[in-house]
């Protein structure tokens, strides 16, 4: 008979005799000895059981995501800051080389009050200032590319179908130091199909330089804008502008004391001309905002940019809903645009002394006047 280790063992301290005495089954052999496989049979989760460690998974990871996507947002807008702290540098740099800041945009054709001429897209308009940047920004060849300084290639500057136009072969290049990460929008150009500019596939950026308060065209050579809104009777000139910038000795408000560029978004389509680093745009390149129906970044309002070809892709909700109002008229020109982020409650911006503050988006409409020009005489209060 077989036996188990147990009565094996038995077995071997017992006669043959004292064997029968025994109950036959103590040396008969486990029935999981031979790998019976109810040996070690462990019991399966319940449906319960099971249904309460995935709703507890799925609790923890409802806390984590919030966290990490705080994170991620915080790691964005700082890499966002430092484009700036570095834009600020270079045009640090330009001024070191060129006694003042590059012009907002250079249009030779222009002149105060010439609304069409400065917000029409289908004029030659020339250069902006982050093309004037690019070799301060470590872009040397695609500064030898674009050669600004052969814009506009004629001395008959009333005809504007000889302007020498070359410069745009930069246009669709992508350049990482305009971009900011927290903006999805970078990858689709900008392109208009009714020719404002004519040539399509303009590269994306989220950078603007301060071109003021009043419409773009007041502020033409660096004009005031006294007698505009908003606050007619205010010095607001700015540090830039159409065929102007300034020296720093004129910014008598202090350099700490005033925007030189902010962060702007880029459009809601690929016709929507904002957010594009080479455009000499108001919204595209050229933050000039602060007007009543356009008074802080980020705003809500739905007719809030007046830029060309909003009637394009305008929709209801684009300002309420997605904080980028544009007004749908159809006879629109780029002449105001305001700073825009994805940052939650506010928008980086970089002061021409070069330090760069995240502005909240609650700041006071005078405020934001009085930090766009470089010379209102006027204090600054509450905070932004």
């Amino acid at each position: 008979m077989e036996t188990g280790d147990g009565g094996f063992l038995l077995s071997l301290c017992m006669t043959a005799s004292d064997k029968t005495m025994l109950p036959e089954a103590l040396f008969l052999t486990p029935p999981y000895a031979h790998g019976d496989p109810m040996r070690h049979h462990d019991r399966g989760f319940t449906l319960v059981e099971l249904l309460v460690v995935i709703a507890i998974i799925a609790t923890l990871v409802g806390l984590l995501l919030p966290a990490v996507q705080a994170v991620r947002d915080s790691a964005r807008r700082t890499q966002c800051s430092n484009h700036l702290k570095q834009i600020g540098l270079a045009m640090l740099r330009h001024v070191d080389a060129e006694r003042r800041l590059p012009p907002a945009v250079v249009m030779p054709y222009a002149g105060t009050d010439t609304e069409l001429l400065v917000g029409g897209a289908f004029h030659p308009f020339g250069p902006n200032w982050a093309v004037f940047l690019l070799p301060f920004i470590e872009q040397e060849p695609l500064h030898r590319v674009a050669n600004p300084a052969r814009y506009p290639g004629t001395k008959n500057l009333d005809d504007l179908g000889t302007y020498d136009l070359s410069w745009r072969a930069v246009r669709g290049t992508s350049v990482e130091s305009f971009q900011c990460p927290a903006d999805a929008g970078g990858s689709t150009p900008f392109t208009d199909s009714q020719g404002r500019p004519a040539e399509p596939g303009w590269a994306r950026g989220n950078y603007a330089v301060n071109g003021g308060t009043a419409d773009m065209d007041h502020h033409v050579g660096g004009d005031p804008a006294i007698d505009e809104g908003p606050f007619p009777g205010m010095d607001k000139r700015p540090p830039t502008g159409v065929n102007y910038g300034c020296r720093l000795v004129e910014i008598a408000d202090g350099t700490a004391k005033t925007f030189l560029v902010h962060e702007v978004r880029t459009g809601v389509s690929a016709a929507d001309r904002r957010g594009t680093w080479a455009l000499g745009m108001a919204g595209a390149s050229i933050v000039s905002a602060g007007q009543n129906t356009n008074p802080t970044p980020n705003n809500r309002q739905e007719l809030a940019d007046e830029i060309e070809g909003c009637a394009d892709f305008w929709y209801p909700g684009i300002g309420s809903r997605d904080g980028m109002g544009c007004d749908n008229k159809a006879n629109a020109h780029s002449l105001t645009g305001h700073a825009r982020s994805r940052h939650s409650g506010g928008v980086n911006a970089c002061f021409v002394d070069g330090h760069v503050q995240f502005v909240s988006d609650s700041i006071s409409q005078r405020a934001w006047v009085l930090l766009q020009s470089i010379r209102d005489g006027q204090p600054l209060e509450g905070e932004y």
